[in-house]
């Protein structure tokens, strides 16, 4: 028997090579999976791998980083063979002694991250007490911190928009450097980067590994040059920002797109040391000297939280208009495309890409297309509807038993995670693009600002999207699902979308019907958005509003 332990979900591409190469497709293991689990049934379920073959599959050179983390989890089980595959799928066999000696290892590592993560309580206790410092805005020379221990992340929106500030900043005028412990995806080639150093050996439990992760960065950075600012994406219990802020006396510009511990807690698995994660947190939102968020709702938790209005600026996330064009796809290659994934060239192509996270509302999307297979297959079959999503994550066996078997098989082809530099060509191939977007379960208001809706909206496509807080406010100039017209589009029309109450399946359902069947509307609505992002949505326009604000604040 063949297992597979990854961090995050393969390409389809690698995922196809590597079956190939076992001649077999393997039980895949997902390590943030295991770390759903109590300790104990994480340790049973790899005990469970008696005679089996562990693979430990490496997707690219920047996943080598993730090689300590997969051998010391592989040294818990009991697997017969326990091998690496490398990029090129070479195999190279882990012995037992080495194994044996990562377990050692392990738990030095573990006693170090406790005496990391206790060092930082009490770091963190005095930043909240001590005052921000005053520096002047120095002119426009950043160094981008990306210190999220992030390995073989590919797709998402997080890549986007890491890539997307990045590169904005280097095109219009701001000499930046980019510093990631997990490659340099989609990061323009003229923009210089600086790998940051992971832990060689991982402890247990693996959160305490961030505080490990925050004193390794802050040593490695701190012999550098100081730039005129710091830009740090927020990342769990790391204040390395804050550290080299106040060493270099430089501005803090503080990217946040929620609060990490509220995530965890609500759509994970809640960190074992919540409150210092909070604490890290707070830490930097007190000493930033520019608080930057994604949409409305986070503008106003941030003031809940203490952050002065002046230091907060807003605005949604974007796209690069230069990847995301239409014009860059021709027909033919689009044809191939559709060819590729067995879709006929005449379908008229639905699609949805995202991670399948709890809040993309894939499932409700997965129980849309199964009442029209199982109540409208007459009306499908003479649309010529086909379903693409593109992507996979948590909710990926939801949509995989929702969409079993032969009768949906016909109108769906699930891809595969595809790699976000991939994401607009199968934009491109498409009629109509879907957005299901839910609330949150606790109740609170979504604060999310959806990457895959500008993505969308640039491509020029019809699209069909949830009525949710900010999606509902860029999207507001369009058709309700409760009031669709029976006439063709006017010269005039000014819609962007077509929206739906977030969670309606029913809604869903009229939604699709009404685009599918309306070719005209979909090339009004999507030549509408298309204007609209190139207009107000363009990571250039993001960057500006960070940069002016910066100036004032930091005069």
């Amino acid at each position: 028997m063949n297992y597979a332990l990854t961090v995050y979900p393969l390409s389809n591409g690698f995922r196809g090579r590597l079956e190939r190469e076992l001649a077999a497709e393997p039980v895949y293991l997902n390590l943030g999976e295991l770390r759903q689990l109590p300790v104990g049934r994480a340790i049973s379920r790899l005990r469970s791998l008696q005679g089996a073959r562990l693979v430990l599959p490496l997707e690219d050179e920047n996943s080598r980083s993730i090689l300590p983390v997969l051998t010391a989890v592989a040294a818990v089980s009991n697997a017969s063979v326990i091998e690496v595959r490398y990029p090129d799928l070479h195999a190279e066999r882990i012995s037992r002694w080495s194994l044996a000696k990562g377990l050692v290892s392990l738990a030095g590592a573990s006693a170090a991250a406790a005496r990391n993560a206790a060092s930082c309580r009490g770091e963190a206790s005095r930043l909240l007490d001590a005052p921000r410092i005053e520096p002047r805005f120095g002119g426009a020379r950043a160094l981008y911190l990306n210190a999220n221990l992030w390995f073989g992340v590919k797709a998402g929106g997080s890549i986007g928009h890491v890539a997307g500030v990045v590169n904005a900043m280097q095109k219009d005028g701001c000499d930046v450097a980019y510093a990631s412990a997990g490659g340099r995806t989609m990061i323009a080639s003229n923009v210089p980067s600086l790998a940051l150093e992971a832990p060689a050996v991982f402890g247990i439990p693996y959160e305490l590994n961030y505080y490990t992760f925050h004193h390794a960065v802050v040593e490695q950075l701190k012999r550098l040059d100081a730039p005129k600012f710091i830009y740090q994406r927020m990342s769990v219990a790391n204040y390395a920002g804050v550290k080299l802020s106040r060493q270099w006396q430089v501005p803090l510009v503080l990217e946040y797109n929620g609060s990490e511990a509220w995530i965890a807690k609500n759509w994970g698995r809640p960190l074992r040391y919540h409150d210092l994660a909070v604490a890290v947190e707070d830490a930097c939102l007190r000493h930033a000297h520019l608080v930057v968020t994604i949409s409305e709702v986070l503008r106003d938790e941030l003031i809940e939280k203490g952050v002065q209005p002046e230091r907060i600026v807003c605005y949604p996330n974007c796209i690069d208009p230069d990847v995301f064009a239409p014009s860059r796809f021709s027909a033919a290659g689009s044809l191939a495309l559709r060819r590729k994934l067995d879709i006929e060239p005449d379908a008229v192509l639905a699609t949805f890409v995202g991670t399948f996270g709890q809040w993309h509302g894939v499932d409700v999307l997965a129980q849309a297309i199964r009442r029209l297979v199982d109540e409208h297959h007459d009306w499908l079959v003479r649309a010529r509807l086909h379903f693409l999503l593109v992507g996979d994550g948590v909710k990926m066996p939801i949509v995989r038993e929702v969409l079993g078997g032969d009768r949906c098989a016909r109108f769906v082809t699930l891809a595969g995670l595809v790699p976000q530099a991939e994401a607009p060509a199968c934009l491109a191939a498409s009629d109509l693009l879907l957005s299901p977007h839910v609330a949150n379960a606790d109740g609170s208001r979504f604060f999310g600002s959806p990457t895959k809706l500008f993505e969308y909206m640039a491509m020029g496509k019809g699209i069909v999207a949830s009525d949710l807080d900010q999606i509902g406010q860029v999207l507001r100039d369009s058709l309700r699902c409760d009031a669709l017209p029976s006439r063709e589009p006017a010269g005039d029309d000014t819609a962007l979308a077509v929206l739906t109450p977030p969670g309606d399946v029913d809604s869903l359902v009229r939604s699709i019907k009404f685009m599918a069947d309306q070719p005209a509307w979909r090339a009004t609505l999507g030549r509408n958005a298309r204007a609209e992002a190139l207009d107000k949505y363009t990571w250039s326009h993001h960057v500006a509003a960070i940069l002016d604000r910066l100036d004032s604040v930091c005069r």
